[in-house]
């Protein structure tokens, strides 16, 4: 017997288990499995970005946030506006590796 024909949602059963094809809004489109170890790339990112999330101080019309950088703990940078002083967008990078506190800001 001679197949002609294969039903669609059997054939999207079949490409969605495979992992590497899913059909999208009337296409089928290229994605990357979800076991995929270019996932593992960019995980350490997502991460950072969820703490710095995380940790944002917000005020009626401002935010603050900081980040160390990942290999130095006591580098970083800070975002300010109008969060300390109005009207202010400031940028600091900061280190504290010798144990005592640089700093160097730009205002805009």
């Amino acid at each position: 017997m001679k197949a002609t024909y294969i039903p669609k949602e059997i054939l999207h059963i079949i490409l969605e288990y495979e992992g590497r094809i899913k059909y999208k809004k009337g296409e089928y489109i290229n994605i990357i499995h979800k076991h995929d170890e270019r996932y593992n790339v960019i995980i350490p990112i997502l991460r950072k970005k969820m703490d710095i999330i995380k940790n944002i101080e917000l005020d009626s019309s401002g935010f603050y946030f900081h980040f160390n950088f990942d290999q130095y703990d006591k580098k970083g940078l800070c975002y300010d506006y109008n969060f300390s002083y109005e009207n202010i967008f400031e940028v600091c990078y900061y280190n504290a590796i010798n144990g005592i506190v640089e700093q160097s800001r730009t205002q805009l």
